[in-house]
């Protein structure tokens, strides 16, 4: 149990402990009390601190206190419950009172009462009665040690519950306490408009539209008792209901045309002006032009003059587009110009068209991002065949033997291409499995050297190559056989992106080409396809990586087989100079010069023609997540392509999304954004 009071000098919380035993003897004891000076403002004369607000201050120190001692003393004994009296209708009428209409100084002070004891009952006790109101006072010790009421409580507390004085507290209105806000009354007046266009815009397509305005005039004219037809709309009803909605749309867009028709002044602007616009005797603006006496039907005569960006017309442009079977922005257009006249109507057409999603599967519109600056690996000097790109192709028809029953077999091409020289080396390949690729990327290593990084396309022979080198390099016993050819870094384009991989996908067309040309129908024996691949592959690096110079004395252009001979591979021989006596030391210099020269001509002749970008130079808008696309099949027709949603993007060096992955009902996979088709529909 605990009492509250404060005064100007101070304010304080007192706490007894009663307890009543089995033979109802009442103990009552004295546990603690809590003083606090008030502030020094109250001093000056500061409404801000005044007598209420202290007292409120003493019912906070109050709960606080009886918190703290609550919470030590209930692990030891049994609490049944909480009490506290403090001498301030106010600060009682305070507490039994919503919050809202009090000052923040209040309502904090509440609130945290409330949150401190929330179980506790206040109640009200006069000022005579109230142990605190002397230590609010300030208490002298030799007082203190006099003072009944202080160490043992009021009187009252040793009678029963029964017993105890009728409180004789009457709660106060907010209305009748200090530290209330101001009341602020506001009169908000709402001006509703209601325009037909809003009831015109809940509908999605015209036919409805006209049905519903159909049933709604006959009711109206069933409520005026006129005649009215049963069953479904006629034709006629639907015209009238078209009619009224014209009228209604152009009242609302062409107001200051009607106006000046009627006071017949000058049209403006001229857009409007050339078309010589009349009302009709319906109400109808129509247009007037120029064939009058022409025989076409009168509405395709003086055709209804419609706005471009209304409700109306993008209905009407729907229900002809899906009439003539999602024909395109001309033969709808035409089809309206019969009855309509919509300003700037190609615009307002090509806009829902684009807008319909079974035109966009149809016409499978993908964005194409730029394309990326080239990564550093091909415009940096490399050691040839250090950056590797992988491809395959074939098959090709090779024969065992040279004899008549000699049976045919499958080939692949693997083309190994150096990024940075276009170096091209050539392998044959009996079957597309890891094995096999793994024989040939041993051949290729014996030859060419370790290469630190391999790009390929996510083919499974590569996937499955990359997952037994992991495998491999875990065993022990084979890490010596495999390191001095099998510590590269693999990197796999993302699935179905060829054109992320064009420097290798350019050097299989060449072979193909040169093999096609030479073989033709026949079929080579597997001895004789080798030896013709390895000059294709020796026809390959001597072509010329910069363009012809103009220069007569410049008779050797570069080419890849600079970079591994220190001349075209196909270069004549040269004059035997063994006999001549050069220093050894100058010669290493010559070699290494001859060597460096190569790659000064790279840098200066071959990096500036890789400068420009041959397509894909403009920009298009990123795909963004949760963004609808359908997936390319190019095995199915449009119709069965799957319909996805972005879930992520992943942006290049450039922030240019080129690759995303997407959920279909199959999964999530990684696509390029250029094998999608974004809907036009909102996320």
């Amino acid at each position: 149990m605990g009492f509250a009071d404060a005064s100007t000098k101070g304010y304080a919380a007192t706490i007894y402990m009663r307890s009543v035993n089995a033979a109802g003897d009442i103990l009552v004891k004295f546990i603690t009390c809590k003083t606090k000076v008030a502030p020094i403002k109250t001093a000056v004369a500061d409404d801000s601190l005044s007598i209420p607000r202290l007292e409120l201050c003493g019912a906070l120190l109050l709960a606080q206190t009886l918190h703290h001692v609550h919470q030590v003393l209930s692990s030891e004994i049994s609490i049944t419950c909480l009490r506290a009296w403090t001498d301030s209708s106010i600060v009682l009428s305070w507490l039994t009172s919503d919050q809202k209409y009090f000052k923040i100084f209040i309502t904090n002070r509440i609130a945290k009462i409330h949150q401190l004891v929330p179980a506790c009952k206040w109640s009200h006790v006069s000022t005579a009665e109230n142990p605190a109101d002397p230590a609010s006072r300030g208490l002298l010790p030799r007082a203190a040690m006099s003072s009944d009421i202080y160490w043992n409580g009021p009187e009252f507390l040793g009678r029963p519950e029964e017993q105890w004085p009728k409180s004789k507290f009457t709660p106060l209105s907010p209305d009748q306490l200090p530290e209330t806000r101001p009341n602020v009354t506001s009169t908000l007046v709402a001006n509703v408009s209601s325009s037909p266009l809003e009831l015109f815009t809940r509908f999605s397509s015209l036919a409805r539209m006209q049905r519903v305005l159909s049933f709604v005039f006959r009711f109206v004219r069933r409520s005026r008792r006129q005649p009215v037809c049963s069953g479904p709309p006629m034709f006629l009803e639907y015209e009238t209901a078209l009619s009224v909605v014209v009228r209604q749309i152009q009242k609302y867009y062409f107001s200051e045309l009607i106006n000046m028709l009627k006071k017949q002044s000058t049209i403006s602007p001229p857009s409007l002006a050339q078309l010589a616009p009349y009302v009709d005797e319906t109400g109808v603006l129509r247009v007037g032009g120029r064939l009058r006496f022409s025989f076409i039907h009168p509405d395709s005569k003086h055709p209804i003059l419609l706005p471009r960006d209304s409700h109306l017309t993008t209905l009407l442009i729907r229900h002809y587009h899906l009439s003539f079977l999602h024909g395109g922005p001309k033969l709808i257009l035409s089809m309206l110009n019969r009855r309509f006249w919509i300003m700037s109507g190609r615009a307002a057409v090509r806009r829902e068209i684009f807008a319909c999603v079974p035109c966009t599967r149809h016409k499978a519109v993908r964005p194409q991002p730029i394309m990326a600056d080239l990564p550093p690996y091909r415009v940096r000097p490399h050691r040839p065949f250090s950056h590797v790109g992988m491809d395959y192709g074939g098959p090709f028809l090779v024969k065992e033997h040279k004899r008549r029953s000699a049976q045919s077999v499958k080939v692949y091409l693997a083309l190994f291409v150096c990024m940075a020289v276009k170096a091209v080396h050539l392998e044959i390949v009996t079957e597309l499995t890891t094995d096999a690729f793994l024989a040939a990327l041993d051949r290729f290593v014996a030859r060419r050297g370790i290469p630190t990084d391999i790009y390929s396309d996510c083919g499974t022979n590569y996937v499955g190559a990359a997952r037994q080198l992991k495998l491999l390099f875990r065993n022990a016993k084979e890490q010596d056989r495999i390191s001095s050819h099998l510590a590269c870094t693999w990197h796999f384009n993302p699935p179905a992106a060829p054109h992320f991989g064009g420097i290798w996908e350019a050097g299989i067309k060449s072979a193909k080409v040169h093999l096609k040309h030479v073989i033709g129908q026949q079929i080579l024996t597997h001895e004789e396809f080798v030896t013709l691949t390895t000059r294709v592959e020796g026809i390959l690096n001597s072509r010329p990586i910069t363009p012809a110079s103009s220069d007569p004395h410049d008779l050797s252009a570069l080419t890849p087989g600079h970079f591994l001979i220190g001349e075209p591979i196909h270069a004549l021989p040269e004059r035997d100079i063994t006999d001549i006596k050069i220093n050894r030391l100058n010669r290493w210099q010559l070699i290494r010069q001859c060597h460096q020269s190569y790659w000064k001509r790279w840098s200066r002749e071959y990096l500036s023609s890789l400068q420009g970008r041959s397509k894909w130079y403009k920009s298009s808008p990123n795909l963004m997540v949760n963004d609808m696309v359908i997936v390319e099949a190019p095995s199915r027709p449009p119709t069965e392509w799957r319909l996805g949603r972005v879930t992520e993007v992943h942006p290049g060096a450039d922030d240019v999304v080129r690759v995303v992955s997407v959920r279909t009902r199959d999964g999530i996979y990684k696509r390029p954004v250029v094998k999608l088709v974004r809907l036009p529909v909102e996320p």
